[in-house]
């Protein structure tokens, strides 16, 4: 199965953070930090309301911050993802921030 999102909506794949390369594992309170993900999947846009749709900025495959709480958590085959809308992107990472 393929979730595919519509309009300004993406699916991201959490990274997940809570160990570090060291093996040092992180407390719950850093939970109110931005969640770190990576696209896999982007709508087809923006509707404006002269009916132009305007392509989103997140490509597949950006390692982006977003807050979870403005995210919904959907589980796919056995796999968890979020939904969110590409306005509730913090920012994407460069490559060489993404593995940090």
């Amino acid at each position: 199965m393929e979730v595919r999102p519509l309009g300004e909506h993406i699916v991201v794949q959490i990274l997940s953070d809570d160990a570090m390369p060291s093996g040092i594992v992180l407390p719950d309170t850093r939970k109110d930090n931005p969640q770190r993900g990576r696209v896999v999947a982007v709508g087809s846009g923006r509707l404006l309301s002269t009916g132009t749709r305007v392509p989103l900025e997140v490509q597949l495959e950006d390692v982006v911050l977003f807050n979870e709480e403005s995210a919904t958590k959907v589980r796919v085959e056995g796999h968890d993802y979020w939904l969110l809308k590409e306005d509730d992107v913090f920012a994407t990472l460069s490559p060489s921030m993404a593995h940090m």
